[in-house]
């Protein structure tokens, strides 16, 4: 794996066409804002809480690739999960997604600038390669893309039966 590769898995997996389906930004484009507020019986997060969620990982992967060795997010707490997120109109579903793709963009831009050496390094205050580090925010976003899916799939399921 070398920087090139990092940024074409993140991209594809962002914004690109992966092989499994479309891509997160394409899939949250396309859900109506109306079905970002409702958290399904049985769920734990809103669209809207999942992607603030996704937002601050990739918060988390641009400080790593600042050379911040201070930065961290403890799981389960409010830098992992905001608290109290409040209701979405559509105006707010599209200034989200923009800080969610400037935040993507920031990141494969400091990743053009690392040289592939950068790969096999340890991440900045990290036990864990670049590398790894890398997969793991690829992983993460096709991880919630699915949930963003299933709740997408909940809610329209419920709204046609009522």
């Amino acid at each position: 794996m070398d920087v090139e590769d990092c940024i074409q898995q993140i991209d594809e997996a962002f914004n690109g066409q992966p092989w499994y389906g479309p891509s997160l930004f394409k899939t949250l484009e396309e859900i109506p804002v109306i079905f970002w507020n409702q958290t399904p019986e049985g769920a734990s997060h809103s669209i809207t809480e999942l992607v603030y969620h996704i937002i601050d990982w990739k918060v988390f992967v641009l400080e790593k690739l600042k050379d911040n060795d201070t930065y961290s997010i403890e799981m389960n707490s409010e830098k992992d999960w905001r608290p109290n997120i409040l209701k979405v109109d559509q105006g707010q579903k599209d200034k989200i997604l923009k800080e969610l793709k400037s935040t993507h963009e920031s990141l494969c831009e400091l990743l053009e600038a690392k040289p592939d050496s950068w790969v096999n390094e340890f991440t900045m205050g990290k036990d864990y390669s670049n590398a790894y580090m890398i997969r793991g925010a690829v992983q993460h976003d096709i991880y919630h893309l699915g949930q963003v899916n299933m709740l997408y799939s909940q809610i329209k399921t419920k709204l046609k039966k009522h």
